[in-house]
């Protein structure tokens, strides 16, 4: 615990980094916020508003450090990364994007290859981890790799998730997201163990 408040002390330094999130689910974003508490963070829910929000960044914006996309397309990430690069705007000029996702089968059979194709993406699966979140923003704001060393023995594993082809698969997960019963949105995904 020691090594994650250091390492967390550290990005405080010079100013908190500014994140965005963007997740449908309020758990989530509920779990991210208390993960990065101190930081200077905002959420938005829908794709649709997180472009927006980019888009109307204002030079007087402090910079946006990090966006933590909860989303399951590959493509969306790669969207949205794309469009980090073409907003010519000072305030996203080095902002780079974690992308929280589940493994699925469907994933590793099509896609044997869902690994870090763009540099300014950080593919990291679901349920995040604060030592690896923390892991993660240290390695984008280009700490040296000694700050955050000592995260790797707090965690069963690096930042960069392993190629999707060196996974097993060895079960079944049912999620359920939703306020109540009636409004539940069920999702069958597989396990996977590294």
């Amino acid at each position: 615990m020691l090594a994650v408040q250091q390492v967390r002390a550290r990005l405080m330094e010079p100013q908190p980094p500014r994140v965005l999130i963007s997740s449908p689910s309020d758990a989530a974003t509920s779990l991210l916020c208390s993960m990065l508490d101190g930081f200077d963070v905002s959420a938005v829910s829908t794709v649709e508003e997180l472009e927006q929000t980019l888009h109307s960044a204002k030079p007087s914006d402090p910079p946006l450090d990090c966006v933590i996309l909860d989303h399951q397309a590959e493509a969306t990430a790669d969207g949205i990364a794309r469009l980090l690069e073409s907003i010519n705007s000072p305030v996203l000029k080095d902002t780079k994007l974690i992308h929280l996702y589940t493994p699925v089968t469907d994933a590793i059979l099509t896609n044997p290859v869902f690994a870090n194709n763009t540099s300014d993406i950080i593919r990291m699966t679901k349920p995040p981890r604060k030592a690896r979140l923390l892991q993660a923003l240290a390695k984008l704001r280009n700490l040296p790799p000694e700050t955050y060393a000592d995260l790797r023995s707090t965690t069963n594993s690096t930042v960069e998730e392993p190629p999707e082809s060196q996974r097993t698969l060895f079960g079944n997960v049912l999620i359920a997201e939703g306020e109540c019963a009636s409004d539940c949105r069920l999702e069958l995904v597989s396990w996977t163990a590294v």
